[in-house]
């Protein structure tokens, strides 16, 4: 008999693996088909390429970090030259501007979700 208990004991667990059935003749015949049926709908010889592989990078993320980095920096060097005209003061007018901005964003956030 167990007791109950506030903690969660882990249990036995068995490592399973199910193996893959590879016929090679049946994947000819496949690729093959595929082949012969993209011919047919005219899309042309040697379209179909089942082995190729992309690794092609997004040409759009560079940018996108490069204009955040830009803003970053940009925002630091502002706080710098706010705090040696202002002194320590800026950061409370700083915080008067980011907190409101960051709750606008965290709910416009959760409106797209729903």
């Amino acid at each position: 008999m167990r007791f109950p208990s506030l903690f969660r004991l882990p249990r036995h667990q068995q490592f399973r693996i199910q193996p893959r059935y590879y016929d090679p003749v049946k994947e000819e015949i496949q690729e093959r088909t595929d082949r012969i049926q993209g011919e047919l709908d005219g899309k042309g010889a040697g379209t179909y390429q089942p082995s190729k592989i992309s690794f092609k990078r997004k040409a759009k993320s560079a940018p996108a970090t490069s204009m955040i980095q830009l803003g970053i920096a940009a925002l630091l060097g502002l706080m710098v030259l706010g705090w040696l005209q202002f002194g320590n003061e800026i950061f409370y007018y700083i915080l008067w501007v980011i907190v409101p901005a960051y709750f606008i964003y965290r709910i416009r956030s959760i409106r797209r979700r729903r």
